[in-house]
């Protein structure tokens, strides 16, 4: 009875919060071109110059005579009017989206609805996951059934940091324990409630660590190497500022983390002498390519050059002087004379203007019409992918450090929010293979980025009036593009598919799931986000066969040692550019993403490679040919990857029923069940991996068939 009851007052909350809109046509004979979600009501339908334009309050659809822009009002930065009867749009993922009017005033007119529909909240409740799953819940009470594993994340993600303790092997009996210092985040209001701090240091000690970190991010361990013990912590910044304060709690903290390592019962089997695998860098620029090969060519052992045994690593993700400049705020670095089992180095990483003036100049670039002549250079010039490189660089740093050489490592930047989540969790999906699972993944982005305070609120606008542009960076899309990167050079080593990825970057601004709402843990207690919205892992689950990786191999590497080099890095194709394939003079209007609910017969021909593939990639790979058995970092294979992934780019197509993104995979009454409400259409780069292993094996027995709706940009 009390479900029952709990039930109805959803009810009433879907139908008296979250009111349908009343519908508004320029023209009577329009109806609206897409169905709608759940809790979704189309506002007004009108006409553009050869299109049919609508906007409700999670979309705005553009029909086109060929092709169809289908995107969430969120994922949406900015709207101009340009050649007074152009809209042009400009995404938050580096889509660009153009749309001509017949006149001034009705360009004007869709200008206002748009500007509007697109500013920052005043309440969290005014975004659409809210409506979304109230009125989910609505749907479920009047069919009488649970929405149980729909909207939640599953187990492993509810009870992460109970299981990664375990399962990572921290001695709590001699060497760790979990304080609980920050019960009700009374301590630090953007980290978890639970750390883990070595066994001998006091919750009055960590009170006074506090009081010298910036806001209060104390160090806390959040990585055990299963093997050697050694691990990885990470905080913010120590407030030294210009009088140069010191701490002997925090300095000994950082210190206890390195002793800590050494008395844990697991990891006390063959201590090596550490490799010098970093140098210091205190004259404050980047690590070159010469002098970063050489710190990760070391090798440990004698013949390296012999420093104390587990000296800690300390990451600082700045230039030295940066890490200089910001003193005169309040902060600083460690002085190494006042932590001296510990080693400092600076990696010289841009903070969130720079990546952000890089990304604006990325965008600006692959938004041209028509392709410009100097792509490569014009690519260069945008430092996009200077950027990933140094940040792949430091996460490898760290690998190195923890894998090879058994020291601990601690990582911060400024605040601790930004750069810092990007290098731990990047080092993580490094060394450990658990992480390079569906599962593990999403354990890792809850952990690193949600946990422990990554601004998404902030850095993606849409949190209340969050006005402020500055505020605003790509960080988590950045370090998406990372883990592409890896993908690329690891192609057997994933779970998960590239598809995978680019719905994240999708769902990361949509605001269809309230995953990645507010700035941190504390806020979205207090909004009670993870009651009243549904979860992006409902859609990206392990069991959803759309996000598999066909070539994952469970027994691939181990430890992931990726090349870093520039050289090596590619475009994000799939992201940044709005189609795969190279755009015709006419479609310079045409929309970056996909037609909702089309099959792939419907699509333009110049945007449907054909692709080759197995009926069953299973007996294919128990082909008599051995080469399928090789490593996934074997040379021969990766170089048919690279040439591969330079010419059959994931085609944007979409796929009837499928995902809650294009409008068309979500239960309806008269439509599809209810428990396929969250599953996607097949969508990966499945085929180029067929294809890719079908050319290393020289294995004849592909079928044509075209790639079964792969990549829709619109979710």
């Amino acid at each position: 009875q009390d479900e029952e009851t709990q039930h109805s007052l959803e009810c009433i909350q879907a139908n008296q919060i979250f009111p349908r809109k009343q519908l508004i046509r320029e023209d009577e004979n329009l109806q609206v071109p897409f169905i709608e979600l759940h809790g979704e009501s189309t506002e007004y339908v009108g006409r553009a110059e050869d299109a049919i334009i609508a906007l409700s309050n999670y979309r705005l659809h553009i029909k086109f005579k060929e092709s169809v822009v289908n995107v969430p009002l969120q994922l949406i930065e900015s709207v101009e009017c340009r050649d007074i009867f152009q809209l042009h749009l400009t995404c938050k993922d580096c889509k660009v989206i153009r749309c001509q009017f017949s006149t001034f005033e009705q360009c004007q007119d869709w200008l206002k609805r748009l500007n509007n529909a697109i500013r920052p909240p005043s309440k969290i409740e005014d975004l659409f996951s809210f409506a979304y799953h109230a009125w989910c819940m609505e749907v479920y009470a009047s069919e009488k059934e649970q929405h149980g594993d729909l909207c939640r994340p599953g187990e492993h993600v509810t009870s992460r940091f109970k299981n990664e303790v375990e399962r990572m092997g921290f001695d709590m009996n001699n060497a760790w324990r979990i304080s609980n210092i920050n019960e009700k985040y009374k301590l630090c209001g953007s980290y978890p409630q639970e750390i883990i701090v070595p066994a001998w240091i006091t919750d009055k000690e960590l009170e006074s660590v506090a009081s010298f970190r910036s806001w209060k991010r104390i160090p806390a361990v959040v990585y055990r190497h299963q093997s050697n013990g050694a691990v990885i912590s990470r905080c913010g910044q120590p407030e030294v500022s210009w009088w140069g304060w010191r701490n002997a709690d925090d300095e000994h903290l950082v210190q206890s983390v390195a002793k800590a390592c050494a008395s844990d019962s697991r990891s006390n089997s063959n201590k090596l002498m550490n490799g010098n695998c970093s140098r210091d860098f205190s004259n404050g620029g980047d690590l070159s390519d010469v002098e970063f090969d050489s710190s990760i060519s070391n090798a440990s052992g004698a013949e390296s050059l012999a420093i104390q045994p587990q000296k800690l690593l300390i990451l600082d993700a700045r230039s030295y002087a940066a890490a200089v400049a910001n003193r005169a705020k309040g902060g600083g670095c460690e002085c190494p004379e006042y932590y001296p089992n510990c080693e400092v180095v600076f990696m010289g990483m841009a903070n969130i203007h720079s990546i952000r003036k890089s990304f604006q100049s990325l965008r600006l670039l692959c938004t041209q019409m028509p392709d410009p002549g100097n792509w490569l250079s014009a690519l260069e010039s945008t430092k996009w992918l200077q950027h990933l490189s140094v940040l792949l660089k430091s996460a490898l740093l760290v690998v190195h450090a923890v894998d090879r050489d058994q020291r601990p490592v601690l990582v911060h930047c400024s605040d601790g929010w930004d750069r810092t989540p990007q290098i731990v969790a990047l080092a993580k999906l490094l060394l450990d293979p658990y992480y390079r699972t569906t599962e593990g993944f999403q354990v890792l982005v809850e952990t690193e980025w949600l946990d422990f305070g990554h601004k998404f609120a902030d850095r993606c606008g849409h949190g209340e009036n969050s006005d402020d542009l500055n505020e605003r960076c790509p960080v988590f899309l950045q370090w998406l593009d990372c883990v592409h990167q890896l993908q690329r050079q690891f192609p057997c080593s994933f779970e998960f598919n590239e598809a995978f990825l680019v719905k994240l970057v999708q769902h990361t601004y949509s605001c269809l799931f309230g995953t990645f709402l507010c700035n941190n843990a504390k806020e979205r207690g207090e909004k009670h986000t993870q009651e009243r919205t549904c979860s992006v892992w409902s859609l990206l689950r392990a069991a959803n066969k759309a996000f598999r990786n066909l070539l994952y191999s469970s027994q691939s590497e181990s430890v992931l040692y990726p090349v870093c080099h520039v050289r090596n890095l590619m475009l994000w194709s799939a992201v940044y550019l709005p189609c795969s394939s190279p755009s015709t003079p006419a479609d310079d209007t045409c929309a970056p993403y996909p037609v909702p609910g089309s099959s792939p017969e419907d699509q333009p021909l110049g945007r449907l490679p054909k692709t080759r593939s197995f009926d069953n990639l299973t007996t294919a790979c128990d082909s008599s040919v051995p080469t399928t058995n090789r490593r996934s970092s074997d040379p021969s294979l990766n170089e048919k990857w690279q040439e591969h992934r330079r010419s059959l780019e994931l085609s944007s197509l979409g796929n009837p029923g499928d995902d809650p993104f294009d409008g068309d995979g979500l239960s309806k009454q008269g439509r599809a069940p209810v428990g396929a409400e969250l599953s996607v259409a097949a969508g990966v780069a499945e085929g180029q991996m067929e294809n890719i292993l079908q050319e290393a094996t020289k294995d004849d027995v592909g079928l044509e068939e075209h790639l079964r709706g792969s990549l829709e940009t619109v979710g």
